[in-house]
């Protein structure tokens, strides 16, 4: 392949991660720091910029897709299911009270998908992993380059004040972006000697800037993940049940830890109400019964958040108007019902069992990077929302990670090996290595 062409598409690649993660709408920039004044719908004059960048990549992906079509669709099919829950979103205007508006958002979020796809036909494993690893790099130092040139827009005042945000609208996305970026840096210092000692210096720096932005949950995650990962090794060891068991013990233990300590900080966030009236507590209650009143297909992606509809009584009870449900599986059944949320969790469950022969079938610290990934979007979704949305690298990964395990069937354990180029796609990936 064409060498030009080969550098081409890593740059395109990693440039497009960065552009997922949301760091160059520079949003800190336009919203109040002070996390009382909830951010809902901010237009900012970068946005038509943010247009034309969606534009770009998603129809370079798709020009991409075409021409190498045979192994677009091979991959595709690898895992079918994942795409259940983009067509129940794209369907979803047909019952949803701002149809438009719900099948402009779920077209975005197909789109979404079909980059994430053209990632998995593209690159193996660890060539994902090492342009992840270049894309977050280049989010942290940016960063942290933003912060220090704009504290007073990059640092949170009143409530939080010092805490870190970056160029994000809260400290808590920026805290979920600096996490991820820990486990690929930390899977990638595990896997190379050549860079180690550079990967091991891009953790610590997000670690670093975890503490630097209070997120609790953040750093409790990280914790558990760092306990994990040698768990999640573990499991490669022949006839162990233990092993199992400390697992789903831990992740048991973090998702209730998880569900506390984000209550908490929100209680501490609260307006002087009643405590047992504050925080996600009274949200999470009120969204639960909005979820019964439309039980089976919910409100239409993302239909129900939207002024003037069925979230103003949800707003008018807590006193201001939040964005979402602050929980991702809520936030899915407003959207799409039990249907939605069924479907999910079934994606998620078929991944992570996926994922777990994937890596017990392999030798190498990359190939935990899809279990990783599957508990890391699981586990985030109990405080934050990264369900199913448009022009979001959780939902691309999630996506990727899916469709990238597609050796899953051979019998032959070398055939995992992630240093191999694609066997649909040899000519397109074996040149591309970024170490």
């Amino acid at each position: 392949m064409n060498p030009v062409l080969n550098l081409a598409e890593g740059c395109f690649t990693v440039f497009s991660f960065v552009f997922l993660t949301g760091v160059l709408s520079w949003s800190s920039l336009f919203v109040s720091p002070d996390p009382k004044v909830v951010a809902f719908n901010v237009e900012s004059p970068l946005d038509s910029v943010s247009s034309l960048l969606q534009y770009f990549i998603y129809a370079v992906s798709f020009f991409f897709l075409l021409v190498r079509w045979r192994s677009s669709i091979w991959t595709a099919l690898n895992n079918p299911f994942v795409w259940v829950l983009p067509g129940i979103a794209l369907a979803s205007f047909l019952w949803s009270d701002f149809p438009d508006w719900s099948l402009r958002k779920a077209f975005a979020t197909v789109q979404t998908s079909y980059f994430g796809l053209y990632v998995a036909s593209r690159f193996s494993l660890k060539q994902q992993l090492q342009l992840l690893g270049w894309a977050f790099g280049i989010v942290v130092i940016l960063s942290t380059v933003f912060t220090l040139a704009f504290p007073a827009a990059a640092v949170e005042a009143g409530a939080n004040a010092g805490a870190w945000r970056g160029p994000f609208t809260q400290k808590n996305l920026f805290a979920r972006l600096l996490v991820l970026g820990s486990i690929i840096f930390m899977l990638l210092a595990l896997d190379s000697r050549r860079h180690r000692l550079l990967y091991w210096s891009c953790f610590s720096l997000c670690v670093f800037l975890v503490i630097l932005t209070s997120s609790k949950t953040a750093l409790l995650l990280l914790i558990v993940f760092i306990i994990l990962l040698p768990l999640y090794q573990a499991l490669r060891w022949k006839g162990t049940i233990v092993i199992p068991l400390v697992i789903i013990a831990i992740l048991v233990g973090g998702s209730i830890a998880t569900l506390v300590i984000g209550n908490w900080e929100n209680l501490l966030l609260s307006f002087g109400r009643d405590a047992t009236l504050s925080g996600r507590t009274s949200l999470w209650q009120a969204a639960i019964e909005k979820i019964l009143d439309r039980f089976w297909l919910g409100y239409g992606y993302q239909g129900f958040w939207r002024e003037t509809g069925e979230a103003t009584a949800i707003w008018n009870l807590e006193g201001y108007k939040p964005p979402h449900a602050h929980n991702g599986f809520i936030n899915l059944a407003l959207d799409l019902g039990f249907v939605g949320l069924f479907i999910f969790l079934s994606t998620i469950a078929i991944n992570y069992v996926r994922a777990i022969a994937w890596l017990r079938l392999s030798k190498t610290s990359i190939d935990l990077w899809p279990v990783c990934y599957v508990t890391f979007f699981f586990m985030y979704n109990h405080s934050e929302n990264t369900i199913i949305e448009q022009n979001s690298i959780f939902w691309t990964l999630l996506v990727m990670t899916s469709l990238s395990m597609h050796r899953f069937y051979s019998t032959k354990p070398e055939d995992f090996q992630t240093d191999l180029p694609l066997k649909h796609s040899s000519n397109d990936s074996r040149s591309f290595n970024l170490n």
